[in-house]
C-alpha cells in the first residue's frame, strides 16, 4: 500500500536558503489511487528578522501573512505532527516539484532551526520524489505520448505550464494547496500515459529500492534540462557498485566513453583524470536523491528507440566484468575528502557542524512539551550545543514574548538589525528595495503594486 504525501512551500523569497522562511505550507495525503484522505493548508507571519522580498510577495500573493497572529514555530510544529501523525502506519512517499533544490531543503532548514528532525521525509522508512527531474525524462524521451508544453516555441517544464497543457485550469498557480493538486493531476497522468515509467519511479524513490533498480539493470540514461536553450540532454551510463564500499554516493561510467581507453591506466592518473573533472567520463550519482534517470529495461518495454544499443552493452559488460578496475575507481572516490565551506551563522550549519547526540534530541522533545517559560529555559541551559540554544531563545521570543528575558530580547534586536543593515549571506535590504521599484515600473496591475509596495514597507520598518 502506497502512502502518498503531496507538499508544497511558499516562501519570504526564492534566494539565500538559509535564511528564507516558509510563509504559507500545505500538504495532501493520497492513497495508492490518489484518494484524498487528509490535507493540510495553513501561513504564519514573518518573523522579525527575515526579510519578505516584493518579487516573492508578488508572485505568492500572501499578504494576509502580516494579519497573521500564527507565528513561525507553531506553524512548523503543527507541520511535523501532522506528518508524524500521517505516517504513523504506513510511512510515506513524499512527492514534491523542484524539491530536491528547494522545497526539501527548505523544509529542512524550517526543522532544523525548530528543534526538529530535518530529515523527517527520507528516514523511518519515508523516501522522496521530485516530480520535476522525472518531468525531464519524461521530456527526452517521452514527448510523443506525453503532452510537453511550448512557450513562444520553447520546450518549458513549470508546473503550472504543464498542468494548464493538460487541460487543467491554473489560475491558483503558486497557491501552495492548489499546487499540491497540480502534482496529483501531475502524477495520475503520468500512471496513465507511462505505466512501466511511472512503476520504475515508484520503485526507485528510496535509497535500498534505487540501488536495487541500478544492481537490476546494468543501462541507464541520465537526463538534464538546459534552461538556456530550453532543450534536454540525456548520456547512458553504468554504475560501478561494490556492496562492501556503499556509501550515499556511487560512481557511474558514461558509456559515451570507450571504457578500453581507461583500463590500463594507472590508479594515480584515474585519480588525476576524475580530480580533473573537465572531459571526465566518470561521475557521482547520490542515492539518497531523486535522479533524473530511467534504465534502459524501461524504455525498451516502451519501444523507445535507442541507438548503439548493442554497442552500448558491449560497453557495459566490459566495465561491469573488470572487477579489478571498478574496485579501483570505487576506491578512488571513496577516499575522496569532500570539504563543506566553514559557515558562520546557525541558520547556515544544518550540515557543517554535526547531528544532535540522542540525549539532545529528547531534550528537544521535552522543550516542545514543556508549557510554561520556566522550564523551558532550564530545559535550554542543558543543551549541549550553542546553535540549539540560539534557536530555542527564538522559539521563546515568539511563544513567550512577554516573559523573555531581556539580555535575549535585546540579542534578537540586534539579530534584527543586523539581517536588515549589514552586509551577509542573508537577503541584502537595499537590493530588494531596488527591485521593488523596478517592478512597480514593470506592473500596470493595482493588485500587484499594492502587494509590491507591501513587501517594500515591510522593509523599510525593520531598517
Amino acid at each position: 500500500m502506497n502512502n502518498f504525501i503531496f507538499y508544497d512551500t511558499e516562501t519570504s523569497g526564492v534566494k539565500e536558503l538559509d535564511f528564507i522562511q516558509v510563509i504559507q505550507f500545505a500538504a495532501i495525503q493520497t492513497d495508492e489511487n490518489f484518494r484524498s484522505i487528509n490535507s493540510f493548508n495553513e501561513l504564519c507571519s514573518p518573523l522579525p528578522w527575515t526579510l519578505v522580498s516584493p518579487k516573492a510577495l508578488a508572485v505568492n500573493k500572501k499578504s494576509e501573512i502580516f494579519q497573521t497572529d500564527k507565528t513561525h514555530y507553531e506553524l512548523v510544529k503543527e507541520i511535523h505532527n501532522t506528518w508524524k501523525y500521517w505516517t504513523e502506519q504506513h510511512p510515506a512517499v513524499f512527492i514534491s516539484y523542484n524539491g530536491m533544490r528547494f522545497d526539501e531543503e527548505v523544509m529542512r532548514r524550517q526543522f532544523y532551526w525548530n528543534l526538529f528532525d530535518p530529515y523527517f521525509t527520507n528516514t523511518n522508512g519515508n523516501s522522496r520524489l521530485d516530480l520535476y527531474l522525472k518531468m525531464q525524462v519524461i521530456a527526452h524521451f517521452y514527448y510523443q505520448s506525453f503532452p510537453i508544453p511550448q512557450i513562444d516555441d520553447q520546450m518549458s517544464l513549470k508546473l503550472e505550464d504543464i498542468i494548464s497543457n493538460l487541460l487543467i485550469d491554473t489560475k491558483n498557480a503558486h497557491d501552495a494547496l492548489a499546487d499540491c493538486e497540480f502534482l496529483i493531476h501531475l502524477i495520475k497522468s503520468i500512471s496513465e500515459k507511462l505505466p512501466n515509467f511511472y512503476q520504475e519511479i515508484l520503485d526507485t524513490t528510496s535509497k535500498e529500492g534505487y540501488l536495487k533498480k541500478l544492481q537490476d539493470d546494468s543501462i541507464h540514461f541520465n537526463c538534464y534540462f538546459i534552461p538556456r536553450s530550453k532543450s534536454t540532454r540525456a548520456y547512458p551510463f553504468t554504475p560501478l557498485i561494490n556492496l562492501y564500499g556503499l556509501n550515499k554516493y556511487i560512481p557511474i561510467f558514461d558509456l559515451s566513453n570507450d571504457p578500453e581507453d581507461y583500463f590500463d591506466l594507472s590508479y594515480t592518473e584515474l585519480e588525476q583524470l576524475i580530480n580533473k573533472k573537465k572531459n571526465c567520463p566518470f561521475k557521482r550519482l547520490a542515492l539518497n536523491k531523486t535522479q533524473p534517470t530511467i534504465s534502459l529495461s524501461t524504455l525498451k518495454e516502451d519501444r523507445v528507440f535507442i541507438e548503439d544499443q548493442e554497442q552500448l552493452m558491449k560497453r557495459a559488460d566490459k566495465i561491469q566484468t573488470n572487477e579489478a578496475f571498478k574496485e579501483k575507481i570505487i576506491d578512488i572516490y571513496n577516499n575522496f575528502e569532500y570539504q563543506n565551506s566553514r559557515k558562520i551563522h546557525p541558520e547556515e550549519q544544518i550540515y557543517t557542524e554535526g547531528f544532535p547526540s540522542a540525549i539532545e534530541k529528547d531534550r528537544f522533545t521535552q522543550f516542545h512539551n514543556a508549557q510554561s517559560y520556566k522550564e523551558k529555559i532550564a530545559i535550554i541551559n542543558s543543551f549541549e550545543d550553542s546553535r540549539y540554544r540560539e534557536f530555542a531563545y527564538r522559539i521563546c521570543a515568539q511563544t513567550h514574548s512577554e516573559e523573555v528575558d531581556n539580555n535575549i530580547l535585546l540579542s534578537l534586536k540586534e539579530l534584527k538589525r543586523s539581517r536588515f543593515n549589514d552586509d551577509g549571506p542573508w537577503p541584502n535590504s537595499l537590493q530588494n528595495l531596488e527591485e521593488g521599484k523596478n517592478l512597480l515600473l514593470e506592473t500596470n496591475k493595482e493588485d500587484e503594486k499594492e502587494l509590491i509596495n507591501l513587501a517594500i514597507n515591510s522593509i523599510k520598518k525593520s531598517l
